[in-house]
């Protein structure tokens, strides 16, 4: 599927708020099988990326049991894009900055994200998100923007 051919069949999916398929669409792309986050879009308006099946890349350091540094930075930015679903009708869309907060480290046991948009200027939607622990314990906090209306 091509991204304009993708990009109508989100838009599709979600003037239609069939959003188990966008859930599905997007667990079966290369990089949540590769990285291991799986979307749930139960609140379309706050995506959550979870890793609950937890794979060696996961670990940070040597043998650490905290999580790795990059799946954190993957992990937002796919919360943090996806707080974009609702402007799909305009075009693609794509996370253009990403910053991050490392409150404490992300002890392994599992991990997931929450992100929403906070407000929208032009095309450009700003959007946060958190990272808890296992234990559901704030440890990460991330802002970032994401351009939609991408022709």
């Amino acid at each position: 599927m091509g991204t304009h051919t993708f990009s109508q069949w989100l838009a599709a999916r979600v003037e239609a708020d069939d959003w188990a398929a966008i859930e599905d669409r997007f667990n079966d792309t290369a990089v949540a099988r590769d990285l291991g986050p799986e979307i749930v879009l139960a609140d379309p308006d706050r995506p959550r990326c979870v890793i609950s099946k937890e794979k060696p890349i996961h670990s940070g350091g040597v043998g650490q049991d905290f999580t790795n540094g990059v799946i954190i930075a993957g992990v937002f930015d796919f919360v943090l894009g996806l707080t974009a679903l609702r402007y799909t009708g305009e075009g693609n869309f794509a996370t253009t900055s990403l910053n991050i907060r490392m409150l404490k480290a992300v002890e392994k046991g599992g991990v997931y994200a929450v992100g929403e948009v906070s407000r929208r200027i032009g095309r450009t939607i700003f959007a946060e998100a958190t990272l808890y622990n296992g234990r559901d314990e704030p440890c990460s906090f991330a802002t970032g923007e994401v351009r939609v209306g991408i022709r």
